[in-house]
């Protein structure tokens, strides 16, 4: 018999921390251009942090769901998987060509650094999704 699944822990644990960063996102936004931007912050960048955070706790809600043993969350774990790491994918893809097409440091806008340290948040979970999902077929049976 082979080993149970990791799945249902890592989905789990992905809620979690989908909903303690989209709550921090939505409730402190200033906190996060802080690291990504330079002040003043306009409206619109604050805006932008907080829509980011709603989108990331909706997206806890697949992964509590899909962490259950019912064989419904089962079956669903793989495309759960699929349009979590395509958000954070397109994500982390429309980052990288903010940086390569980086025009200057002007206030309010996100800098080169910042737009670096939230590639390097994401990344992680897309390489480690891109593993599971390309070498570890077993653990969605």
């Amino acid at each position: 018999m082979p080993p149970p699944s990791p799945l249902p822990s890592l989905f789990l644990a992905e809620a979690l921390l989908k909903v303690a960063g989209g709550a921090y996102f939505l409730l402190s936004p200033t906190t996060i251009l802080t690291l990504t931007s330079t002040p003043p912050f306009p409206a619109s960048a604050r805006m932008l942090i907080q829509h980011l955070g709603s989108q990331t706790l909706a997206f806890s809600v697949p992964l509590f769901l899909a962490a259950r043993s019912t064989p419904r969350a089962v079956a669903s774990r793989r495309i759960v998987y699929w349009a979590v790491l395509a958000r954070e994918g397109f994500l982390m893809g429309t980052l990288l060509w903010q940086i390569w097409g980086f025009d200057g440091g002007r206030e309010g806008e996100f800098t080169r650094e910042g737009l670096w340290r939230w590639v390097a948040e994401l990344a992680p979970f897309v390489v480690g999704r891109v593993w599971v999902l390309g070498w570890r077929g077993e653990w969605f049976e």
